[in-house]
């Protein structure tokens, strides 16, 4: 009975005290890695804010620029230099006319802006647009020129317009832009001012613009919270003390960019006092209010190019809901603990019972072995007979932690390389849409060119001609990628191999050309496939173009294709230098390459494992006995 009554207290002091110890070390552990990750996701988040407002307010100075440079804006020049000098342009009801209208319209279809004025040198108002409608003049200024609004009366404001250089956007606060509140009001954002001028001569007016904000309201609004923050925006001005400490925005308080804004509603009057101090003293940090438990992550940044006006975003999380999940923790903690508790003591001495009697037994054989009794023989054979269960049990048990490592090693590679093209994607969508702007341009510059040429100039228009095709094709490509970047399927046709095998190379021609290296198409059938053409001649130029890339002058490049059961298998052969063993688990990489820089983006490959993938298809690359490269391609015959 000693023993029993031992291995009962020990059992029940080793259960209370480590399990007593493993809840107050678990969620204090678990509470406090919460605590830096949630840290750690704000900081992310208040980054991600911060460069998404800087992104809108920069798309915004190039719209308002684009039309500072707008032939329509150019050709109202004439009418702003006669003007400057006090006479009154024989065009001007035309002219005001014809940019009153595309102003109106530019503001129907890209809306975003509130109100543009073009002003004079005097600071007089020619043109005003609200809302997508030109407002009349209703003043008469000098030599019978009607206004829309009378001189700028601020002329320590006018006299700083002047010396702004022409087309550099700036920001300042009109005191035109006053009158179209109520009294007592202040806008979110400062009005948009570029100097406007003939080539590098000084400004002749002016073209400002007011944003109302919607866009930034919008992405705030759409902004994932994983920790149900909530957004202030304050602006901190200290040349304008009624501006200084004003909100701007505040999901607490349903205060949007896009509204009229009081400046009694201060950051220190409607959310707290102590925090607006902080923030004043230090710019960057984090504040927690113990009174209502609220704990705020504030970060300074400038939005504007030409002031000294900051912003601080102000994130504002709710401290009880962050713990709120660790106290029930603790709590079912607390209870497995207790029943733990009650269960192992019930074991302990159900298990003392059945240790004792074995061991009361085997000392009995002893006793009697020494009195020069033999052991009993089946002891032994049972003891080997648990070992041998043991053994096969643990290799059993290291052969499926070994399949199921495997499969999950198999998993984590899967989803990372899904990961970086998702990426590719994101990035893709970016370039693509920066692309398509130059691209319609140079389509646009080759149309008017084409005109000019003289009918007895017919080299000059092939190469507009020439030029117009490689844009339109460029186009393609960049419509291909942004279709891959959105997870667009592919859109099925029917089309001849040996065809498309020849296009595609025709499309290379001048590359392999310009490096001395051929490609042989060889043993390719008389066979119809099924696909996106536009993709798949992509993954082809990709996989044609690295070929070139890494073959010597004089080499050869192979272009098979054969017919397996119920697939085709695409394959591109070079003699070039191979794939290092420690580069074969990175080629599908997304900006992996091994070219100098700027000439690759290592993109290619990824792109392709894409376009292939969503045809159901495969893309495999591996070294050949020639020392260089096969890429095999391999594309059912059929849309799946």
């Amino acid at each position: 009975m000693r023993l029993k009554s031992s291995i009962f207290l020990w059992v029940s002091l080793a259960t209370i005290l480590p399990l007593t110890a493993l809840v107050l070390g678990i969620t204090t552990y678990s509470e406090q890695l919460n605590r830096k990750n949630v840290e750690t996701d704000i900081q992310a988040s208040m980054q991600n804010i911060i460069s998404e407002i800087n992104f809108h307010l920069k798309y915004e100075q190039d719209v308002i620029l684009s039309l500072a440079t707008s032939p329509t804006m150019k050709s109202f020049f004439p009418v702003l230099e006669s003007a400057a000098r006090g006479d009154l342009h024989p065009d001007y009801f035309e002219e005001v006319l014809k940019l009153n209208q595309f102003l109106a319209g530019f503001q129907h279809s890209v809306p975003g802006l509130d109100t543009m004025r073009v002003l004079d040198l005097d600071g007089n108002t020619l043109i005003k647009v609200r809302f997508g409608q030109h407002l009349p003049a209703i003043f008469e200024g000098m030599e019978d020129v009607p206004l829309i609004e009378e001189e700028l009366t601020d002329e320590k404001f006018l006299s700083w317009m002047r010396q702004l250089k022409p087309y550099k956007l700036v920001y300042g606060q009109l005191p035109l832009s006053r009158r179209d509140f109520v009294s007592g009001e202040e806008l979110s954002l400062l009005n948009s001012i570029v100097p406007l001028a003939n080539d590098k001569q000084p400004p002749i007016g002016f073209l400002t613009a007011r944003a109302m904000g919607d866009q930034l309201d919008r992405m705030l609004q759409s902004m994932p919270r994983s920790h149900h923050f909530k957004i202030h925006i304050v602006e901190l001005n200290l040349s304008n003390p009624l501006r200084h400490g004003m909100l701007l925005y505040s999901d607490a308080l349903q205060l949007k960019f896009n509204q009229a804004h009081t400046p009694e509603w201060k950051l220190s009057s409607r959310i707290d006092k102590q925090l607006w101090q902080d923030i004043e003293s230090k710019r960057f940090g984090t504040f927690f209010h113990p009174d209502n438990n609220q704990r705020f992550y504030y970060q300074e940044f400038y939005p504007y190019n030409n002031q000294l006006v900051s912003w601080a975003l102000v994130l504002q999380l709710d401290n009880a809901e962050l713990a709120a999940p660790f106290q029930r923790i603790r709590l079912g903690l607390l209870a497995f603990a207790f029943m733990a508790l009650v269960i192992s003591l019930v074991l302990a001495n159900l298990g003392a019972r059945h240790i004792a009697r074995p061991i009361s037994e085997f000392s009995r054989e002893l006793k009697n072995y020494a009195d020069g009794q033999a052991p009993l023989k089946n002891s032994a054979q049972k003891s080997t007979t648990e070992l041998q269960q043991l053994d096969q049990s643990f290799h059993y048990l290291v052969d499926s932690l070994e399949q199921t490592q495997q499969e999950r090693d198999r998993a984590q590679h899967m989803m990372l390389q899904t990961a970086k093209l998702a990426s590719i994607g994101e990035m893709a969508a970016g370039i693509g849409h920066e692309i398509n702007n130059p691209l319609n341009n140079i389509l646009s510059l080759s149309k008017l060119i084409e005109r000019d040429i003289d009918a007895d100039n017919p080299t000059m228009r092939d190469d507009v001609q020439a030029l117009r095709q490689e844009t339109l094709r460029a186009s393609r490509i960049v419509k291909g990628i942004l279709n891959f970047a959105r997870q667009v399927p592919p859109e099925y046709s029917q089309f001849d191999c040996r065809q498309w095998l020849d296009d595609t190379v025709q499309l290379v021609a001048a590359e392999a050309k310009k490096a001395a290296v051929s490609i042989n198409i060889t043993d390719v059938p008389d066979a119809t496939m099924q696909g996106d053409r536009q993709q798949l001649q992509q993954v082809l130029v990709n996989c044609l173009s690295n070929a070139i890339h890494v073959s010597q002058r004089g080499q050869i490049i192979e272009l098979s294709a054969h017919i397996i059961n119920d697939s085709i298998k695409i394959m591109i052969s070079d003699e070039g230098k191979g794939i290092n063993d420690d580069d074969h688990d990175k080629i599908f990489d997304p900006f992996f390459t091994t070219q100098k820089v700027g000439e690759g983006s290592g993109l290619g490959l990824s792109i392709s494992l894409g376009i292939v993938q969503s045809h159901n298809g495969e893309l495999d690359l591996h070294n050949n006995q020639k020392g260089g490269v096969d890429a095999i391609i391999s594309l059912p015959f059929a849309a799946s």
